[in-house]
């Protein structure tokens, strides 16, 4: 009985709050224009032949005919009732049911909304009810030594569903006010804004603002959508088109002291100054300001000089504090000018090496000649074509099939279905508008195509992907010189912050940006002269200069998953208490960072996923130490080995699938580096000989002394010549030919770790004078190793080793990556 009646209390308790909401509902309404009278809005409208009849929220009127001009119609958005909204539902419904008018309008819509949601919410209960009687009868009775999931267990959601759509409205509402302002209409002067459709599902979002001016409405576009990822853990940024280009700001914790908000412009106005001569964009409250109001003698002022008058003009008349506020709260604002983000600059270079429908369209006719397609893409792709050529048989079957059976006459010549099939293969629609032919069979023959591939999926995966190797390598070449710049001037970037004592903690394309004259893109990164990387928004930066007290400054904590360590959750005097000296700690953050940042650069794709996917598990271990704010060593050391292992990873694999395309790349290592890299680059190679020997002495092959020797003595040319004599086990002794799969094995990895030895010493060799250029594989790796030897302390041992893999498997790891340094504690 008590649970019935908790159900009534609720279902009562909901059509209270059901009737309380407004909800805005996006109408088209009729707009009425009266001449030499102000508009008016309708909800519906009819003519007679002296009379314009409307209706407006359930009231009728009517206007002369002679004295309407026009009738249109509009999109706004209002302000609704929910129980308006379910009313008007009910309304039409029991009148399509037939009931009387006055019994309709009788009936109260509260008393409906509370019977509907009895109805439901007792359903609901019943069915637990039956479900846990039924669940208890059938399920075993739990062990004591079962543990039930806490709450702190589950997967927890860090983003509000829906937050960014409110952010996007709240921005498009700020401007739309500022439109206002900027063409002299009032606060309350109507407005409306709208999404257009056809940006609905791109990541930038098109919105049309409209103001009503003295006689007509006024409109124009804008642009937002978000940068970068949420992190949850510092401010989310939009990047808006209005007027200028710039990035919209705004902090997790709300900012509504105009103090505190000053206060945090001028601090990251002053890093950004002690930066310089690297470029900076930081918030400033002239961006948004100088559209409000002009200043007396403004073309005259330097930048600082304006920004200072503008801070004052707020602080002296609170009303312009309004116009930096989105949603009641204080936004940032950064004017980016014409400069291109590294990150759009990225995936334009990276763009073409999905389009294999313009690599398909480039050259038609190659995919019907033998001789023309293995040509352009390798004898190896003799297979690809041949399924190609059975996939265009069975596409053209079934095309002749489907206009057979469609007895329409329709003729169609063979160049028509091969252009059809180019298209579909592309992944894109087939042309409705072909002459002579109905929009009903075209569609027809597209599903035809689409079930042939499917069932022929083999073939298809193939040619994709021959298509994509052929473009990513096409890519690289067009751009090899591009990337490589971009590569060695990011560099730069990370020893100018060393040199300028400043960690910047969130490095990543979205936060960095070129430097150059925007009119001679994308020409000036042909030199790497021509251009330097810039930093949009230091919110997370921290000056490694000590205070007069000899600390340094706690930064925000936080960071972006994909460029970011464990240590961007912990707080300074953890860090130094866990990892040493503090600012060593922090700035190699920076480097980790730009590890990540050179391999998107080269290859288009991210280093460091699984590493990202780990920090939900690296949270979780955070918060179950006894003081999250200062984690003890046990806490520490678990979250580096979930963390380092994950990274590891991602760092073997992605250099062993990109090895061809990072040793190929040459990058220039800034003399402040080099002593760093060399010193490490001779204890890899130091490594990789131990390992040579581990592999020789442990392998249970040989017996003799003198076989070993050999070994460790033979150079690249002489193992492949003993692996292709293991190859041909009809040449060899009987007794070998049993362990001939083996010795091929052994002499594999031996030949792989020698290569890597000999990749090492040639990079070595380009340390000894300026300027020093090694190849993108080896700098990667070695600044890897760097990092993780500054955040993996050798005291924690090495990363647990995957399962079942015996010491003697991990010295022969079929990998010269000295990542494997890192999984083997070799």
């Amino acid at each position: 009985m008590k649970k019935w009646i908790i159900v009534v209390v609720f279902s009562a308790l909901c059509t209270l709050l059901v009737s309380l909401v407004e909800v805005d509902v996006n109408l088209e309404r009729q707009i009425i224009y009266i001449d030499g009278a102000e508009p008016v809005l309708a909800d519906r409208v009819s003519e007679s032949d002296q009379f314009v009849f409307y209706e407006t929220d359930g009231k009728s009127g009517m206007f002369m005919k002679a004295d309407v001009t026009s009738v249109g119609s509009v999109q706004v958005t209002k302000k609704t009732a929910l129980l308006t909204i379910l009313d008007q539902t009910r309304q039409q419904i029991m009148a399509d049911l037939g009931f009387n008018t006055k019994i309709i309008r009788a009936t109260d819509p509260r008393l409906i909304v509370f019977l509907v949601i009895l109805a439901v919410a007792s359903g609901f209960l019943k069915l637990i009810l039956m479900l846990a009687a039924s669940a208890k009868k059938m399920a075993p009775q739990p062990s004591s030594d079962d543990a039930l999931p806490s709450a702190a267990d589950q997967p927890r959601k860090f983003i509000e569903e829906g937050k960014e759509s409110s952010d996007l409205r709240d921005i498009a509402m700020f401007f739309l006010e500022l439109y206002k302002l900027q063409n002299g209409l009032k606060k309350d002067a109507a407005a409306r804004f709208s999404m257009t459709p056809a940006s609905a599902t791109s990541k930038m979002k098109v919105f049309e603002l409209g103001v009503k001016g003295n006689n007509d409405w006024l409109t124009r576009r804008m642009s937002v959508g978000p940068l970068g990822e949420d992190t949850g853990s510092k401010s989310k940024c939009f990047y808006v088109i209005y007027d200028t280009h710039m990035v919209v700001k705004i902090p997790p914790v709300p900012v509504t002291d105009m103090v505190k908000y000053v206060r945090d412009i001028r601090r990251e106005v002053q890093i950004a100054a002690h930066l310089s001569p690297v470029a900076c964009i930081v918030p400033m409250v002239s961006v948004v300001l100088k559209k409000v109001k002009k200043l007396p003698y403004e073309s005259s002022l330097t930048q600082e000089q304006l920004e200072k008058q503008y801070i004052r003009l707020v602080e002296e008349k609170p009303e312009y504090q309004e116009y930096l506020k989105i949603g009641n709260r204080f936004a940032f604002f950064m004017e980016l000018t014409n400069n291109f983000f590294l990150a759009r600059v990225i995936d334009e270079l990276h763009a073409s090496k999905n389009k294999t429908g313009d690599e398909i369209r480039e050259v038609p006719d190659v995919a019907w000649d033998q001789e023309a397609f293995t040509t352009r893409y390798g004898l190896a792709s003799l297979p690809v074509f041949e399924g190609l050529q059975t996939l265009y048989r069975n596409c053209e079957a079934e095309a002749g099939r489907i206009i057979k059976a469609s007895r329409q006459g329709v003729k169609v010549h063979p160049f028509q279905i091969k252009n059809w099939f180019l298209t579909c293969i592309a992944g894109e629609k087939i042309d409705r508008n072909e002459k002579g032919i109905g929009e009903a069979l075209i569609a027809q023959i597209e599903a035809g195509f689409s079930d042939v591939f499917k069932a022929n999926q083999n073939n298809v995966d193939g040619l994709v992907q021959l298509l994509r190797a052929h473009l990513e390598t096409k890519t690289f070449m067009k751009s090899r010189q591009q990337i490589e710049n971009i590569a060695s001037n990011t560099l730069q970037l990370l020893c100018r912050l060393r040199e300028k004592r400043i960690a910047l903690r969130d490095l990543k394309p979205d936060n960095l940006f070129l430097d150059a004259d925007p009119d001679n893109y994308p020409v000036f990164l042909q030199n790497a002269a021509d251009f330097s990387i810039g930093v949009i928004d230091v919110e997370t930066a921290i000056s490694l200069i000590p205070t007069r007290d000899g600390s340094i400054s706690q930064p925000l904590l936080g960071g972006t998953p994909l460029y970011a360590t464990p240590l961007h959750l912990l707080k300074n005097r953890s860090i130094e208490s866990h990892f040493g000296p503090l600012t060593e700690a922090l700035y190699l953050e920076d480097w980790f960072a730009t590890i990540a940042i050179i391999f998107k650069a080269i290859t288009g794709r991210n280093l460091f996923p699984r590493a990202a996917r780990s920090f939900p598990g690296i949270l979780k271990i955070l918060k179950s130490s006894p003081s999250r704010s200062d984690p003890d060593r046990a806490t520490v050391k678990a979250m580096s080995q979930k963390f380092w292992s994950a990274a590891a990873t991602d760092m073997k694999t992605h250099l062993s699938s990109f090895s061809n395309v990072l040793n190929q790349l040459t990058l220039s290592v800034p003399e402040a580096m080099a002593p760093a890299i060399r010193a490490e680059l001779k204890r890899e190679n130091e490594c990789i000989q131990l390992a040579i020997r581990k592999h020789v002495a442990l392998s249970p092959l040989f017996k003799s002394e003198k076989n070993r020797e050999f070994l460790l003595a033979a150079s690249s040319d002489t193992l492949i010549k003993q692996v292709n004599r293991w190859k041909n086990p009809a040449h060899l002794p009987e007794q070998h030919r049993q362990v001939a799969p083996k010795m091929v094995a052994f002499l594999n990895n031996l030949y792989r770790l020698k290569e890597g030895g000999s990749e090492k010493r040639r990079a070595i060799s380009a340390f000894a004078d300026p300027p020093h250029h090694v190849t993108a594989y080896s700098l990667l790796e070695a600044m890897f190793q760097i990092v993780f030897q500054g955040m993996y302390k050798s005291r924690w041992k090495a990363i647990p080793k995957s399962a079942g893999e015996s010491a003697r498997q991990a010295a022969v790891k079929e990998d010269r990556s000295m990542v494997t340094t890192i999984l083997n504690g070799s």
